[in-house]
């Protein structure tokens, strides 16, 4: 067949019509099959040969709007066959069939390519899919399921294989898959997957093998256009190979095999942009429905009558299809058991390598790595599966600097021969099906089922990480390429070199490299070309020749680094005729002698500059001379010839740049440098510089002088010229000499006047006639000033109508603050601060105001100092903040302020100083009104100065979109309106009463409930009219009370009463209030509180029986006696953000609306469990680790349990440690063979048999012995629920630092001695979370969410702070951006109220937190103004090395002294049953403890008063810190499982009524929940056990419950003791309602597990036992410093190196230190206290002092004092000294050891 064509046309067409003709306007695709021949032969004997070959197989997208775009989708390449002529088949078949039945099939594809189009692919499917709509509607209900259960036993499905035997091969040969990005783009991108693959088939009657072998697969970059592929080299994925082997045995398991070789994946922030493009057209563009915004308002007129909830469809009523009960009576049918197959597969990938690149484009360079190594097996899939896996980590990042790779991640055991990479163990097993929970004997106990599937990650090796300040480098810029990648940002391409090295000659000289010598070749050249002439300041792109030969990552790229290669480049001087060979791997400067000398005796030389950027290499050959302009205009650099009386002209320094100096400028007989600015209005300076003065003296500095060309037109030009010098590598040595100086000059202005107020000022120097502005946030250089000879003009232009001058002379030392005086009123002042700073030898000038005011109150304001006649009035209309400072005297002092209000009296003083803290300051009237004013302080972004915002306290916000007015309850003033989407002031007139207001919608007379705005709640208020309600939110801080009115919408009010009963009537009440409703069966009602400031709990009853109470805030479910043979159920819970409150007698209805998902199997568990991470940060510049932060593991803890029981509890601190004291004791007399007695009596209190691992007394348990990993969190997925518990153990945080004043940073605080026998060990952190799930809501509810951190110290000195600030700091930090600062400044200062009062009210999905609890801080604080980092001078007392930090510690004129365990208490945040968005809670909880550690850091570190109480009382809540915080170590938190053991005990007290009801609610609620439930509800004897539970007296007081009716009861409850947090209680009548309730304020309670639906349990509290101060344990480091080894390469930590080099630092004050490098060292005698050390000068004996401990040195022999090399002896080591040296080395017996 020569051909077959078709074409698939969109739209319809029907059969009974004629056929439709071809259109061209409804063509979709064109598919087309070119030369398709079939031929075979028959034979008599039933054998048969075949042979199928297809030319081409084409498809195009033939919709017209693709004319003249990409088309054609699929086709065969053109590939020319090996027969000779002609093209080959795309397909080949040929099938061979012999006369007894065995088959044999051969299959080649040749490569074709395919182009996938996701949007062309879905179009296709759409036109080919099934309208799967039915026809005729079917019955809406269906009947119930009667199929008889059958028994899951362990079942195979065994394959039949065929009795005879087949073959089949297949090879498809390169084809090429394309993904686009864009398909209307000609020259668009994409990627493209190629690869080989063969297939091998072998099926026979025994067993089926299966062979695949995928070969040269790879990932490539791909472009339409193809003379643009041309330029793609880069690869996404590198050629590799996989291999799969399948065998499958008659009757047997399958077992396979894959085996994946050398992966290697490199990418590059463009290929993540093409991934990302790509994936984006996955999403299908679909047209969306328009929808306009509905322009009718709901009417809610009807919102509060009754209605029948049959009209509704509410889901929670929808009857459930369930199984009938009977089935689970009948006879269980089994399956037929078959044997295990034993099915295998493995999984093997050699090596991985993950590298992330950086560049565009094909120039892009590897800078981080990932290499991997995997093995897995996974045992039968079909049954029981089990997984089993390893995986082999290492990291490493490129060091640029060194051209090495260094490790992120550490290989375990450092540098040891036997090291290995990091390994993660993966386990994944499913589980059998059990008969769901079951009860324990003990009745507090659920034993729950496993998890349908498990995983665990496990991790038995520390997790070491070594992040440097290069890797931070690489880390920041490859994070912020690849998100600008992924948010598909326009980059500003850089103009990137186009190969890896350059070299630019600025020597002055002409010079030739020589490729035949080096090992680099010219870019883009073969090897003809064997050298190039470099002329003056030309450069030349070159390529390695390795990199020319092949390009490709060889395997462990981190164990093969260690033999890499310098690279050699080779010149010649050609006036010299010089040859040097020039090492340029590493990034350095290196100073190369030459042979020619000039007057006075100048030896030339030239320097060889090796830069890195982006991973391109830069090699600059230059002088040793360079000149850096720091100016804004470009300077001109003239230098004095040989004649000695004329200069020459060398270059132009262009602003910010750097000029290198050609050789025969720089070796003059005179050294000399002369400038002059490039505006030819200057002459060439007088004075001139001599660089080489440098050397005598490296402070020089000079300031030369331009004068004009016209001395009456215009004044000097001086530019301050400042000397740097630096010692380079001398040649290729490691050594630095004084003739391998480098001299840097630096030219500065002499002033920069810096403008930061909030308004223009303008300037003019004396002299001149001309005035220049500079607006706010600029800077601009005083060129033409003359320190101490020039004086300058400030004007401060029209601040407030006024201009205000200020004249200065200019001089090395100034004041700080400086006086501007009105222009036209001779007594207004204005005191500014001028910040003086000259650091870079210049005198930079920055002008400020300490405080900005701005007012927001719409009321005048006046501040008063505490000079009384300095009142600065404030109108409400001024928009622009008012400039507010202090009298010069107290400028940089402590200062304070009284605040007015209009004409009320002045407040109390109160401090401006307290950056990042708000208050409320209150101004009293003498009518008895009180403005309470709002203040918060912000701190400009330069630190220089303050924002001081007032806003009213109160303020009324109008999310609604129309106009709602407010009126105070007791107040004779007119409604105040709030206009649709504002916010306003609200200033209160009866403050001191009722603070109640009530609300309406304006233009209606109906009003709402008054309700009060004094404390945080949110509340919804009826109105009888179309609007139905008011929504009111109030929030409570401590600078502001924010009022929220939003209109009303579905779900907000308080409660949905829905009777579902069939008979019973409900009767509800708000409590407190006489007015009863009633609810008749069938119906339902919204209801909300008919007196909102009254309590808001519902009391509710039915036929006449006593009233029960609810909340409306927590989930619960009960049951209600109606009378002695009616009950009904009722059930709180959650729709949406709707609370529902269903009666119904139908108690599987009440549980299916309850979800209780405490009682399901879990569908995946995921356990997480580290030893330990470490993550070391160290400053490779410096050669200095500054911090090791380490997760550990606890030590040894022993644990009890019932004797069935499946949960291990910790006995307290005191029994561990005699129970590990009496077991190490049991140990020892096993070991010598003793008999120790098999029970032992310890303490007098506990009776153990440890080869039992039983405990009999004081209760009989088991017990174990075991730790706590350093990281461990378990992650549980069930159907209606997911529980998240993470725990890391403990976190400590060591000052690496030499001189440390503090060795340990952080470290928890030990539990205090007389606390140990009632505190259990707890990890330094535990979170515990539980969030419900319901398919017919999105709300996310949070059952319960707890954190816990335990008491911790905190102790820094002034050398750490330094040292952490250098490692943070880029080597070439950015010019601070003043205006963009400025602009920020403005952008806080200019938020109006709406702004402020939306950052608290945020908008955003809302999550329900029925228990949400942070758990206090507390903090112990130390610091020391002593330590020293290396930049530091010893003998100077350590200053910060941050500008920042210093500013504001001046400005408010305090001085940071040594704090010696200043204790912070934060206290606890809680919320129960509310509301709230995600950004309302981080929010919420940041400024929580941020705004409480700042003022107790402003009050018990500096000293200074805050607003407010200065341990942050928690307004709207009316509780203290007293009440608010606890010791964090009695604190206690729930595992999930022991919240859920909780409510599972609650829910089989509600089931056990219903035993031996109809067997039909026991099916249905089967059918809703599962097997778990039925299982709790036909445990017959529960009702019995649980009665004799309670009757039965305690065995002591830790045991049992308190009894008799006390409120306040000291006891615990199943051996947990301590005090804790709040109490989970539950009264009688009120079931499982009450899950948390407070007992009191400033009463703690006894977390503890409900025993069963009624919750008997009793409250207990502990006083609060204050710590003594008995902590005498000292925390020591984890580990020693990191060795550095002299090369600068970072490897993995090695203990033994870095032991041996702190051995060498202490010997002796560190004398030998200083000069010798460490090599090795090893102990002499057993204790340790004779070592001897081999550094790479000497070999030293050294000895520890007994008394001190200190090491000293015996004796000491450097290596040229030996006459041979060291050899070992019988004896030990010898050494055999030169005879010249005779010398007595050592005492006696250090001779006699050695």
């Amino acid at each position: 067949m020569e051909c077959l064509k078709v074409q698939l046309c969109h739209g319809s067409s029907f059969l009974e019509e004629k056929l439709p003709e071809k259109r061209l306007a409804c063509s979709l695709a064109t598919f087309q099959l070119s030369k398709l021949s079939i031929a075979g032969r028959m034979q008599s004997d039933s054998s048969l040969e075949a042979n199928i070959y297809l030319v081409n197989c084409i498809l195009d997208d033939s919709r017209p709007s693709r004319i003249g775009l990409l088309t054609r989708l699929m086709e065969r390449k053109s590939v020319v066959s090996m027969r000779g002529g002609g093209y080959r088949n795309m397909v080949d078949l040929d099938f061979d069939q012999k006369s007894n039945g065995d088959k044999s099939i051969q299959v080649n594809i040749v490569n074709f390519k395919l182009v996938l189009s996701i949007e062309y692919l879905i179009s296709l499917a759409n036109f080919f899919a099934v309208d799967k709509k039915p026809k005729h509607p079917t019955a809406a209900t269906q009947p119930v399921k009667t199929e008889k259960k059958t028994k899951a036993v362990k079942s195979y499905e065994v394959a039949v294989l065929p009795s005879t035997n087949t073959k089949l091969k297949l090879k498809l040969d390169q084809p090429d898959i394309i993904l686009l990005e864009n398909m209307n783009d000609s020259n668009s991108l994409g990627i493209v997957l190629n690869n080989e693959m063969d297939l091998s088939v072998v099926i026979n009657p025994d067993k089926m093998i299966v062979a695949v072998t995928f070969s040269n697969l790879q990932l490539l970059p791909y472009c339409c256009n193809l003379q643009k592929q041309l330029d793609l080299d880069a690869e996404i994925l590198s050629p590799t190979t996989i291999t799969v082997l399948v065998n499958a045995p008659t009757g047997k398991g399958m077992h396979i095999d894959v085996n994946m070789r050398e992966i290697i994946i490199h990418i590059s922030p463009d290929t993540i942009r093409l991934l990302t493009a790509i994936s984006n057209s996955f999403a299908v563009n679909s047209v969306l429905e328009e929808h306009t915004g509905n322009s009718v308002i709901n009417d809610y007129s009807n919102l509060w009558q009754v209605k029948p909830w049959k009209d509704e469809g509410f889901w929670f009523i929808k009857t459930e299809l369930a199984e009938e009960a009977l089935n689970f009576l009948e006879e269980e049918v089994a399956v037929l058991e078959v044997t295990d197959l034993q099915e295998l597969l493995i999984v093997e990938i050699k090596t991985m390598i993950i590298i992330l690149e950086a560049g565009v484009g094909t120039t892009t360079v590897p800078m981080m790595l990932l290499e991997l190594s995997f093995t897995g097996e996974v045992r039968d899939w079909s049954a029981l599966l089990s997984v089993g896996s390893s995986l082999s980590v290492e990291a490493a990042y490129y060091n640029e600097k060194l051209s090495i790779w260094e490790p992120l991640i550490e290989t375990v055991d450092g540098q040891n021969k036997d090291c290995r990479s990091w390994e993660l163990i993966v386990e994944m097993h499913k589980n059998d099906e059990t008969n769901g929970p079951l009860l324990g004997d003990d009745l507090d106990e659920v034993h729950f089922q496993a998890a349908a599937m498990t995983f665990n990650v496990i991790s038995q090796d520390n997790l070491e990480l070594t992040v440097t300040k290069t890797a931070l480098t690489v880390i920041t810029s490859l994070a912020k390429a690849f998100g600008e990648a992924v948010s598909k940002q326009v980059q500003l391409k850089k103009e990137l070199p186009p190969s890896a090295y350059t070299v630019r000659n600025y020597t002055g000289l002409d010079i030739t490299l020589l490729f035949d010598k080096g090992d680099f070749l010219l870019f883009e050249k073969t090897d003809e070309i064997s050298e190039v002439v470099l002329e003056r300041e030309a450069y030349a792109s070159l390529i390695l020749k390795q990199a020319a030969q092949k390009k490709s990552f060889g395997k462990s790229v981190l164990k093969e680094q260690e033999s890499k290669e310098e690279h050699c480049l080779v010149i010649k001087l050609n006036n010299m005729n010089v040859i040097r060979e020039l090492y340029v791997t590493k990034t350095n400067n290196r100073y190369f002698q030459l042979p020619h000398r000039t007057y006075p005796g100048d030896q030339w030389g030239f320097v060889v500059d090796v830069s890195t950027d982006y991973g391109y290499k830069t090699i600059t050959l230059r002088s040793h001379v360079q000149v850096h302009n720091h100016l804004t205009i470009p300077v001109e650099v003239y230098y004095m010839t040989d004649r000695g009386n004329e200069v020459d002209f060398c270059g132009v320094a262009k602003p910010k740049s750097l000029l290198n100096l050609p050789l025969n400028a720089v070796y003059t007989p005179t050294n000399e440098l002369f400038f002059r600015p490039k505006d030819n209005g200057h002459t060439i300076s007088i004075v001139p510089f001599v660089w080489k003065e440098l050397l005598k003296d490296p402070n020089l500095r000079n300031v030369l002088q331009c004068n004009p060309r016209d001395r009456n037109d215009g004044l000097p030009l001086f530019i301050n010229v400042i000397g740097e010098i630096e010692q380079v590598y001398f040649e290729n040595s490691q050594k630095k000499t004084i003739a391998s100086t480098c001299y840097v000059i630096h030219l500065y202005p002499t002033a920069v006047l810096c403008n930061l107020l909030p308004l223009p000022i303008a300037y003019t120097l004396k002299g001149t006639n001309e005035e220049l502005l500079l607006r706010s946030g600029d800077t601009t250089e005083l060129l033409t000033a003359q320190i101490n000879a020039t004086t300058i003009i400030l004007t401060v232009v029209n601040y407030q109508g006024q201009n205000y001058v200020c004249s200065k002379h200019l001089k090395t030392q100034m004041e700080e603050v400086w006086t501007f005086e009105a222009v036209d009123q001779k007594k207004a002042t204005l005191d500014l601060g001028a910040h003086i700073q000259c650091d870079s030898g210049f005198i930079q000038i920055s002008i400020y105001c300490p405080f900005w005011m701005m007012n927001k109150t719409s009321l005048q304001l006046s501040y008063r100092t505490d000079d009384s006649t300095n009142v600065i009035l404030h109108a409400p209309e001024l928009t622009e903040p008012v400039l507010f400072s202090f009298r010069p005297k107290v400028f940089f002092s402590k200062k304070k302020v009284n605040l007015k209000v209009e004409k009320s009296e002045w407040s109390e003083k109160f401090s401006l100083d307290t950056v990042g803290s708000s208050g409320t300051v209150t101004c009293n009237t003498r009518n008895g009104v009180s403005y309470e004013i709002g203040v918060k302080i912000h701190l400009s972004g330069l630190g220089l100065s303050k924002i001081v915002v007032f806003s009213p306290f109160y303020l009324l916000v109008n999310k609604a979109n129309f106009d709602v007015e407010v009126h105070e309850t007791l107040s004779e003033n007119a409604w105040v309106t709030v206009s649709a989407l504002q916010c306003v002031p609200f200033w209160p007139k009866y403050q001191n009463k009722k603070k109640e207001i009530m609300l309406r919608v304006a233009g209606t007379t109906e009003t709402t409930k008054a309700f009060t705005y004094q404390n945080m709640h949110s509340v919804l208020l009826a109105l009888d009219n179309s609007r139905g309600g008011l929504c009111v939110d109030c929030y409570v801080m401590e600078s502001s009370t924010i009022i929220t009115i939003d209109a009303y919408v579905d779900g907000l009010a308080a409660v949905r009463l829905v009777n579902h009963c069939l008979t019973q009537s409900i009767e509800y009440h708000q409590s407190g209030l006489k007015d009863i409703f009633s609810l008749k069966p069938g119906e339902f009602q919204l209801y909300t509180w008919d007196e909102p400031s009254a309590v808001q709990e519902l009391v509710w009853s039915a036929g006449g029986n006593e009233p029960q109470k609810n909340s409306l805030v927590v989930d619960g479910i009960g049951e209600y006696k109606v009378f002695h043979d009616v009950t009904i159920y009722w059930v709180s819970f959650l729709d949406g953000i709707q609370r529902v409150l269903l009666f119904t007698d139908d108690l599987a209805l009440a549980t299916t609306a309850q979800c209780a998902g405490e009682l399901e199997r879990a569908d995946q568990e995921v356990n997480l469990n580290f030893f330990g991470i470490g993550l070391s940060l160290v400053d490779d510049c410096l050669k200095k680790e500054v911090i090791y932060l380490t997760i550990t593991s606890s030590g040894i803890v022993w644990e009890f349990s019932k004797l069935n029981g499946q949960r291990y509890k910790p006995f307290n601190v005191k029994e561990c440690q005699v129970l590990e004291s009496a077991y190490q004791k049991y140990i020892l007399d096993v070991k010598l063979n003793k008999k120790p007695k098999k029970r032992l009596v310890l303490d007098g209190k506990l009776e153990v048999d440890f080869q039992e691992e039983t405990m009999f007394r004081p209760h009989h348990k088991r017990i174990r012995r075991t730790f706590q990993s350093g990281f461990w969190a378990q992650f549980k997925t069930f159907p209606h629920q997911l529980q998240l518990h993470t725990k890391i153990n403990r976190l400590q945080i060591d000052n690496q630092l030499e001189d440390a004043v503090f060795p340990t940073v952080l470290a928890p605080v030990p539990i205090p001695k007389s606390m140990v026998s009632d505190t259990t060990p707890k990890p330094f952190t535990e979170a515990s979370i539980i969030l419900r799930k319901n398919e017919h809501s999105t709300v996310k509810q949070y059952k319960y969410f707890k954190i816990l951190i335990q008491e911790f110290h905190v102790k820094v000195d002034q050398g750490f702070i330094n040292a952490m600030i250098t490692l943070f700091t880029p080597e070439k930090p950015k010019e601070t951006d003043k205006l963009e600062h400025i602009k920020l400044d403005f952008k806080i200062a200019h938020t109006d109220l709406k702004e402020l009062a939306s950052i608290t009210a945020s908008q955003g999905q809302k999550n329900f937190y029925d228990l949400l609890h942070f758990s206090p801080l507390k903090v112990h604080i130390s610091f020391s103004m002593q330590g020293s980092s290396s930049l530091d001078d010893p003998k100077t007392p350590t200053q910060i090395h941050s500008d920042f930090i210093n500013l504001l510690l001046q400005s408010v004129g305090v001085t940071l002294t040594e704090i010696h365990d200043v204790v912070f208490k934060l206290a606890f945040f809680e919320r129960e049953h509310v509301f709230m968005t995600q950004q309302q809670l981080t929010s919420k909880v940041v400024s929580h403890y941020t705004e409480q550690g700042v003022k107790q850091l402003y009050v018990l570190v500096l000293g200074l008063d805050v607003i407010g109480n200065p341990f942050g009382l928690v307004t709207g809540i009316g509780r203290g810190v007293e009440d608010l915080f606890y010791e964090p170590f009695q604190g206690a938190i729930q595992g999930p499982e022991e919240f859920a053991e909780g409510l599972a005990l609650g829910m089989k007290s509600l089931f056990g009524h219903a035993v031996g009801g109809a067997a039909g609610v026991v099916s249905r609620i089967t059918g809703t929940l599962g097997k778990g439930v039925a299982a709790l509800t036909l445990d017959d004897e529960y009702q019995r056990n649980r009665r004799e539970a309670m009757n039965r007296k305690p065995a002591n007081i830790q045991e049992g419950l308190a009894r008799g009716g006390k409120s306040l009861v000291l006891g615990v409850f199943d051996g947990v003791t301590g005090v804790f947090v709040k109490p989970v209680e539950g009264a009688k009548e009120e079931g499982v309602e009450g899950f948390f309730k407070g007992v009191g304020k400033g009463m703690v309670g006894l977390i503890t597990r409900p025993t069963s639906g009624v919750i008997d349990f009793a409250s207990g509290s502990f006083d609060a036992v204050k710590r003594a101060a008995e902590i005498n344990e000292e925390t020591h480091r984890i580990r020693p410093p990191r060795y550095f080894y002299p090369d600068g390469i970072m490897r993995a930590y090695n203990r033994y190196e870095a032991e041996g080099n702190r051995l060498l630092k202490e010997l002796e004050k560190g004398k030998f230190a200083v000069t010798d490098h460490y090599i090795a060292h090893a102990k002499v005698t057993q204790d340790g206290k004779s070592v001897c050390i081999v550094t790479d000068n000497r070999v030293i004996m050294v000895s520890k002092g007994d008394i001190f401990g200190q090491w000293n040195c015996d004796w000491q022999i450097t290596w040229g004092e030996l006459k041979e090399p060291p050899r070992v002896t019988e004896k030990g080591l010898q050494l055999m000294l030169k005879e010249s040296k005779k010398k007595e080395i050592g005492r006696a017996s250090c001779r006699e050891r050695v």
